[in-house]
């Protein structure tokens, strides 16, 4: 049995790696073949954009024999920095279209990921524990007024597991207004093992997510949020549609944040134990949505 584990933890050591941007870990019990895996990325990183248009999509003559070219406009956004995600698309058919949109990303990597292996004399018990520091700030606004033949919109902001967002389709007019502020403070991930299994898994990434929508829309509207806990199981999910013409205003916040508070009580088995004990407490569907532009 001590050999087994020893193994365990040798094969966890070898196939971790860490840099200044990313790094994997795991650790895997041969013996019932349990285990963990976490990969990050991230990098010190600014991104500062903005941005407007506006305009008439409308057909153009674009040969002398007077060829005209089908109108339409389509957009779209990928930002992911160590899992802050926000993803936005957008086609529209023939009619007016504005829009404004601003972005601010800031992400930092410089800290290193540290590692600590802890199991206290005459126990089978190892605790494995994995603090990364490399925080994340997102702010996303944008406007969208659009009327027309036919518009889809969808976005969707995603923070280490929850998500949220919302999805226009097939509306002839559409006036939206969307703000999200995404906070990633820190990642704590907690292995329990014994040398016949690990007994539980926890990554606990600090974070918070705010998103605000005020829209007007005359086709299909779909809204929807998701949050997860410490295990990736789904704590909070909503999913609401609206067929027809709607005024929407939404607010979601969501928040995890990692609190390990000693009990006054406890403190004399804490120092004599030499531990208090941490407490082993595409993100939205995203299918094909675009086809009027094509």
């Amino acid at each position: 049995m001590r050999t087994v584990f020893a193994y365990l933890l040798l094969l966890a050591g070898l196939i971790s790696s860490a840099s200044a941007a990313s790094y994997t870990f795991g650790v895997y019990n041969v013996t019932d073949g349990s285990s963990f895996w976490i990969s990050r990325q991230s990098a010190n990183m600014t991104l500062d954009l903005s941005g407007s248009v506006e305009g008439e999509i409308a057909p153009i003559a674009v040969t002398p024999a007077g060829r005209v070219l089908s109108p339409y406009y389509s957009a779209s956004s990928d930002l992911d920095a160590n899992d802050v995600r926000l993803r936005e698309r957008t086609a529209a058919l023939e009619g007016t279209y504005s829009s404004e949109e601003a972005i601010y990303l800031r992400a930092w990597a410089n800290s290193a990921v540290n590692r600590t292996y802890f199991k206290p004399a005459g126990s089978g018990v190892w605790t494995i524990t994995l603090e990364e520091n490399w925080p994340v700030r997102l702010n996303a606004s944008r406007t969208v007024d659009y009327a027309g033949k036919m518009i889809n919109d969808r976005d969707s902001a995603g923070n280490n597991g929850d998500s949220v967002g919302a999805s226009f389709l097939y509306n002839t007019e559409l006036s939206k207004e969307r703000n999200v502020a995404m906070r990633l403070e820190r990642l704590n991930a907690t292995v329990i093992a014994t040398n016949d299994t690990i007994i539980s898994a926890d990554v606990f990434a600090t974070r918070s997510t705010v998103y605000d929508i005020d829209s007007h829309s005359t086709g299909i509207a779909d809204l929807r949020y998701r949050q997860v806990d410490s295990r990736n199981n789904i704590i909070n999910i909503g999913e609401e549609r609206y067929s027809g013409t709607y005024d929407i205003t939404r607010r979601v916040k969501m928040e995890l944040v990692e609190t390990n508070v000693t009990k006054k009580t406890d403190w004399l088995n804490c120092c004599i134990e030499g531990c208090s004990g941490l407490d082993p407490c595409e993100t939205m569907p995203w299918g094909a949505a675009f086809d009027c532009a094509c």
